[in-house]
Protein backbone atom coordinates (compact mmCIF):
# COMPACT_ATOMS: atom_id res chain seq x y z
CA UNK A 1 0.00 0.00 0.00
CA UNK A 2 0.84 3.80 -0.61
CA UNK A 3 3.81 2.73 -2.87
CA UNK A 4 4.95 5.50 -4.90
CA UNK A 5 7.67 3.72 -6.76
CA UNK A 6 8.22 5.66 -9.98
CA UNK A 7 6.52 8.99 -9.31
CA UNK A 8 8.33 11.80 -9.42
CA UNK A 9 7.61 14.69 -6.03
CA UNK A 10 8.05 18.37 -6.59
CA UNK A 11 8.41 19.86 -3.08
CA UNK A 12 8.14 23.39 -2.35
CA UNK A 13 9.94 24.77 0.73
CA UNK A 14 12.03 21.20 1.10
CA UNK A 15 14.97 22.87 3.40
CA UNK A 16 13.56 22.05 6.47
CA UNK A 17 10.82 21.42 8.84
CA UNK A 18 7.26 19.95 7.59
CA UNK A 19 8.54 20.48 3.52
CA UNK A 20 11.66 18.25 4.65
CA UNK A 21 9.55 15.55 6.16
CA UNK A 22 7.17 15.60 3.24
CA UNK A 23 9.75 15.28 1.20
CA UNK A 24 11.24 12.50 3.04
CA UNK A 25 8.62 10.62 3.66
CA UNK A 26 7.81 10.67 0.22
CA UNK A 27 11.18 9.06 -1.19
CA UNK A 28 10.72 6.71 1.58
CA UNK A 29 7.54 5.20 0.03
CA UNK A 30 9.46 5.25 -3.51
CA UNK A 31 9.08 8.91 -4.84
CA UNK A 32 12.49 10.56 -6.01
CA UNK A 33 12.09 14.18 -4.87
CA UNK A 34 12.77 17.95 -6.50
CA UNK A 35 13.49 19.55 -3.39
CA UNK A 36 12.33 23.93 -3.87
CA UNK A 37 13.48 26.31 -1.49
CA UNK A 38 15.89 29.04 -1.26
CA UNK A 39 18.91 28.10 1.27
CA UNK A 40 21.34 25.58 -0.78
CA UNK A 41 23.30 24.75 2.35
CA UNK A 42 19.75 23.46 3.91
CA UNK A 43 18.45 21.60 0.92
CA UNK A 44 21.44 19.64 0.60
CA UNK A 45 20.66 17.87 3.96
CA UNK A 46 16.78 17.16 3.21
CA UNK A 47 18.73 15.71 -0.37
CA UNK A 48 21.32 13.60 1.86
CA UNK A 49 18.53 12.25 3.84
CA UNK A 50 16.40 11.37 0.30
CA UNK A 51 19.23 9.80 -1.33
CA UNK A 52 19.82 7.83 2.17
CA UNK A 53 16.78 5.90 1.19
CA UNK A 54 18.21 4.70 -2.69
CA UNK A 55 15.97 7.95 -4.01
CA UNK A 56 17.05 10.43 -7.01
CA UNK A 57 16.90 13.82 -5.60
CA UNK A 58 17.48 17.40 -6.91
CA UNK A 59 17.57 20.34 -5.34
CA UNK A 60 16.65 23.44 -6.76
CA UNK A 61 17.20 26.62 -5.25
CA UNK A 62 14.22 29.09 -5.78
CA UNK A 63 11.59 32.15 -4.83
CA UNK A 64 8.20 30.64 -4.94
CA UNK A 65 7.26 34.79 -5.26
CA UNK A 66 9.22 34.64 -8.93
CA UNK A 67 7.18 33.58 -11.07
CA UNK A 68 10.26 33.06 -13.93
CA UNK A 69 12.36 31.67 -10.66
CA UNK A 70 9.45 28.75 -9.65
CA UNK A 71 9.29 28.21 -13.75
CA UNK A 72 12.82 27.23 -14.54
CA UNK A 73 12.90 24.86 -11.20
CA UNK A 74 9.74 22.92 -12.68
CA UNK A 75 11.71 22.98 -16.44
CA UNK A 76 14.96 21.43 -14.56
CA UNK A 77 12.74 19.27 -12.70
CA UNK A 78 10.96 17.72 -15.57
CA UNK A 79 14.82 17.58 -17.55
CA UNK A 80 15.58 15.49 -14.65
CA UNK A 81 13.06 13.12 -14.01
CA UNK A 82 10.48 13.23 -17.03
CA UNK A 83 7.61 14.52 -15.35
CA UNK A 84 5.74 15.65 -11.98
CA UNK A 85 3.27 13.22 -10.58
CA UNK A 86 3.38 14.72 -7.09
CA UNK A 87 3.49 18.60 -6.47
CA UNK A 88 3.74 19.79 -2.63
CA UNK A 89 3.08 23.73 -2.14
CA UNK A 90 5.06 23.87 1.14
CA UNK A 91 6.74 27.30 0.98
CA UNK A 92 5.51 29.66 3.47
CA UNK A 93 6.39 32.51 6.08
CA UNK A 94 4.19 33.65 9.13
CA UNK A 95 4.45 37.26 11.01
CA UNK A 96 2.62 37.34 14.35
CA UNK A 97 1.79 41.31 14.49
CA UNK A 98 -1.96 42.66 15.81
CA UNK A 99 -3.75 44.04 12.31
CA UNK A 100 -3.81 47.70 13.39
CA UNK A 101 -0.09 47.35 13.45
CA UNK A 102 0.50 45.63 9.94
CA UNK A 103 2.23 47.72 6.79
CA UNK A 104 1.71 47.29 3.15
CA UNK A 105 5.20 45.21 3.48
CA UNK A 106 4.09 43.26 5.88
CA UNK A 107 0.76 42.10 4.50
CA UNK A 108 2.19 42.14 0.71
CA UNK A 109 5.17 39.55 2.14
CA UNK A 110 2.55 37.22 3.52
CA UNK A 111 0.53 37.11 0.66
CA UNK A 112 3.63 37.05 -1.97
CA UNK A 113 4.88 33.53 -0.52
CA UNK A 114 1.70 31.85 0.95
CA UNK A 115 -1.01 32.64 -1.74
CA UNK A 116 1.05 34.21 -4.82
CA UNK A 117 3.73 31.70 -4.52
CA UNK A 118 1.17 28.63 -4.57
CA UNK A 119 -0.69 30.05 -7.33
CA UNK A 120 2.42 30.44 -9.51
CA UNK A 121 3.55 27.12 -8.83
CA UNK A 122 0.59 25.22 -9.19
CA UNK A 123 -0.38 27.34 -12.32
CA UNK A 124 3.51 25.88 -13.59
CA UNK A 125 3.40 22.26 -12.46
CA UNK A 126 -0.68 21.84 -13.08
CA UNK A 127 -0.44 23.04 -16.71
CA UNK A 128 2.18 19.91 -17.25
CA UNK A 129 -0.07 17.48 -15.18
CA UNK A 130 -3.19 18.66 -17.27
CA UNK A 131 -1.41 17.82 -20.02
CA UNK A 132 -0.37 14.22 -19.33
CA UNK A 133 -3.92 13.88 -17.52
CA UNK A 134 -2.60 12.58 -14.24
CA UNK A 135 -1.12 14.38 -11.39
CA UNK A 136 -1.81 14.93 -7.56
CA UNK A 137 -1.48 18.48 -5.73
CA UNK A 138 -1.24 18.88 -1.68
CA UNK A 139 -1.19 22.40 -0.64
CA UNK A 140 0.15 22.95 2.64
CA UNK A 141 -2.66 24.92 4.72
CA UNK A 142 -3.76 25.49 7.68
CA UNK A 143 -6.23 25.57 11.12
CA UNK A 144 -5.99 29.26 10.92
CA UNK A 145 -7.78 28.25 7.21
CA UNK A 146 -10.40 27.91 9.71
CA UNK A 147 -10.74 29.57 12.67
CA UNK A 148 -8.91 32.82 13.74
CA UNK A 149 -6.23 33.52 15.61
CA UNK A 150 -5.20 36.89 17.40
CA UNK A 151 -2.14 38.45 15.55
CA UNK A 152 -2.61 36.57 12.44
CA UNK A 153 -5.21 37.95 10.59
CA UNK A 154 -2.99 37.93 7.17
CA UNK A 155 -1.55 34.53 8.09
CA UNK A 156 -4.92 33.06 8.14
CA UNK A 157 -6.48 35.04 4.96
CA UNK A 158 -3.34 33.32 3.45
CA UNK A 159 -4.15 29.94 4.42
CA UNK A 160 -7.86 30.69 4.05
CA UNK A 161 -7.40 31.43 0.46
CA UNK A 162 -5.07 28.31 -0.10
CA UNK A 163 -7.74 25.79 1.30
CA UNK A 164 -9.82 27.38 -1.12
CA UNK A 165 -8.01 27.37 -3.83
CA UNK A 166 -7.52 23.66 -3.89
CA UNK A 167 -11.31 23.32 -3.38
CA UNK A 168 -11.21 24.88 -6.53
CA UNK A 169 -8.71 23.54 -8.93
CA UNK A 170 -9.85 20.07 -7.70
CA UNK A 171 -13.32 20.80 -9.05
CA UNK A 172 -11.79 22.22 -12.43
CA UNK A 173 -9.20 19.70 -12.73
CA UNK A 174 -11.15 16.68 -12.00
CA UNK A 175 -11.56 16.13 -15.65
CA UNK A 176 -7.83 15.59 -16.43
CA UNK A 177 -7.32 13.24 -13.46
CA UNK A 178 -5.52 15.32 -11.75
CA UNK A 179 -6.34 15.89 -8.00
CA UNK A 180 -6.19 18.49 -5.30
CA UNK A 181 -6.53 18.43 -1.56
CA UNK A 182 -4.92 20.68 1.23
CA UNK A 183 -3.41 19.77 4.79
CA UNK A 184 -4.22 21.96 7.36
CA UNK A 185 -1.55 21.62 10.29
CA UNK A 186 -2.53 23.02 13.79
CA UNK A 187 0.68 23.74 15.90
CA UNK A 188 3.61 22.29 14.77
CA UNK A 189 7.80 22.90 16.36
CA UNK A 190 9.48 24.25 13.16
CA UNK A 191 11.68 26.68 12.69
CA UNK A 192 8.40 28.79 11.65
CA UNK A 193 7.36 28.62 14.59
CA UNK A 194 10.29 28.25 17.65
CA UNK A 195 10.12 32.30 17.64
CA UNK A 196 6.23 31.90 19.24
CA UNK A 197 7.22 28.85 21.68
CA UNK A 198 10.06 30.43 23.51
CA UNK A 199 7.64 31.98 25.75
CA UNK A 200 6.18 29.65 28.43
CA UNK A 201 3.07 31.61 28.43
CA UNK A 202 2.86 31.19 25.18
CA UNK A 203 3.28 27.45 25.50
CA UNK A 204 0.87 27.05 28.14
CA UNK A 205 -1.94 28.47 26.33
CA UNK A 206 -1.44 26.47 23.13
CA UNK A 207 -1.54 23.21 25.06
CA UNK A 208 -4.53 24.12 26.87
CA UNK A 209 -6.07 24.65 22.81
CA UNK A 210 -4.92 21.04 22.60
CA UNK A 211 -6.73 17.77 24.03
CA UNK A 212 -3.92 15.31 23.03
CA UNK A 213 -2.07 18.10 25.08
CA UNK A 214 1.30 18.18 23.02
CA UNK A 215 2.53 20.24 19.97
CA UNK A 216 2.98 18.52 16.57
CA UNK A 217 5.74 17.90 14.77
CA UNK A 218 6.70 17.57 10.98
CA UNK A 219 6.75 13.73 11.17
CA UNK A 220 3.19 13.97 11.92
CA UNK A 221 2.36 15.42 8.57
CA UNK A 222 4.44 13.57 6.10
CA UNK A 223 2.09 10.12 6.15
CA UNK A 224 -0.91 11.82 4.99
CA UNK A 225 0.65 13.54 2.03
CA UNK A 226 2.07 10.11 1.25
CA UNK A 227 -1.85 8.63 1.38
CA UNK A 228 -2.90 11.47 -0.50
CA UNK A 229 -0.04 11.36 -3.47
CA UNK A 230 -1.17 7.76 -3.70
CA UNK A 231 -3.69 5.57 -6.16
CA UNK A 232 -4.95 4.43 -2.59
CA UNK A 233 -6.76 8.33 -2.72
CA UNK A 234 -7.62 7.96 -5.95
CA UNK A 235 -11.04 9.09 -5.19
CA UNK A 236 -9.85 11.79 -2.85
CA UNK A 237 -10.03 15.51 -4.08
CA UNK A 238 -11.58 18.91 -2.62
CA UNK A 239 -10.73 18.02 0.55
CA UNK A 240 -8.57 19.66 3.69
CA UNK A 241 -7.24 17.29 6.16
CA UNK A 242 -7.18 18.83 9.61
CA UNK A 243 -3.91 17.58 11.69
CA UNK A 244 -3.79 19.40 15.03
CA UNK A 245 -4.09 16.86 18.15
CA UNK A 246 -8.08 17.87 18.04
CA UNK A 247 -7.55 22.01 18.48
CA UNK A 248 -10.27 22.70 16.50
CA UNK A 249 -12.60 19.78 17.47
CA UNK A 250 -12.32 21.15 21.28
Amino acid sequence: MFDLTGKCAFVTGASRGIGRNVAVSLARAGANVALVGRDNAALDQTLQAVTTLGRRALALQADVTNAASVEAAVVAACKEFGKIDILVCNAGVQKLKPFLDMVPEDWRGLIATNLEGAIVTMQSVGRRMVAQKSGVIIAMASVYSFIGAPGNSIYCLTKGGLSQLSKALAVEWARYNVRVNAICPGWIETDLTKPYMQDQKVIDAGLRQIPLRRFGKPEDIGPLAVYLASDEASFVTGQAYVIDGGQIAH
